[in-house]
């Protein structure tokens, strides 16, 4: 008798746990590949960055950046907003993003490798991402890299 009732308690809880499984994989929204390069592509951390710096995104899956991403959603990094209203590439559904250089700059700092405060010399392959939601609702992600130089400091 009781192994009967630990099986209906058993089944029970799994076809709970799957069902719920189940409702967690339908709500799950899809994500978005975006494609990012960046404008300049190069930069040398103690000089003044671009004003704005660029980022040229385009989308995968068949989807046009140009008209499908909700421009008050991207950030950079999770914490900058473009600095301008973005605009539609000369060349593809490609939508250029600008961003202000110094929030670039500051982005990039965080990824750079450093001791006690001090940035170790060196070139450095930094991937930028950059996300938002798309008019229906999807969200997009996409890294572009800016290779930064750190020049080694001048002597005493």
């Amino acid at each position: 008798m009781k192994t009967n009732k630990l099986t209906l308690l058993s089944l029970a809880l799994l076809t709970t746990l799957i069902l719920g499984v189940a409702f967690m994989v339908s709500q799950a929204q899809t994500e978005v590949k975006a494609n990012v390069a960046w404008d300049p592509k190069y930069l040398t951390y103690d000089t003044t960055p671009p004003e704005p710096y660029n980022a040229e995104v385009w989308l995968t899956g068949g989807h046009k950046a140009q008209t499908e991403i909700n421009a008050t959603t991207i950030l950079l990094e999770g914490l900058y907003s473009p600095s301008g209203t973005p605009y539609n590439a000369i060349h593809g559904p490609r939508l250029i993003i600008p961003f202000a250089g110094a929030d670039v700059k500051a982005a990039i700092f965080l990824k750079l490798p450093s001791h006690m405060g001090i940035l170790t010399p060196g070139t450095y392959r930094i991937p930028l991402e950059i996300t938002g939601k798309l008019y229906t609702g999807e969200t997009f992600r996409g890294d572009g890299v800016i290779v930064v130089t750190v020049p080694n400091p001048p002597p005493p």
